[in-house]
């Protein structure tokens, strides 16, 4: 295993961090955009309170 002297260190965990944070955005936004059209499907359709 190499050793890191501190700025080494920093820099390795930002790039880490940064790798983390873009997946977690990534799957977010994917939970986002399939709400968005989930709702956008059932505006679409009356539902059984409307019925009623």
């Amino acid at each position: 295993m190499t050793k890191f002297g501190q700025a080494e260190y920093n820099d390795f965990m930002a790039k880490v961090f940064a790798d983390k944070l873009d997946e977690i955005l990534e799957a977010a936004e994917k939970q986002n955009f399939n709400s968005r059209n989930t709702e956008d499907i059932y505006k679409e359709f009356a539902s059984s309170k409307d019925a009623a």
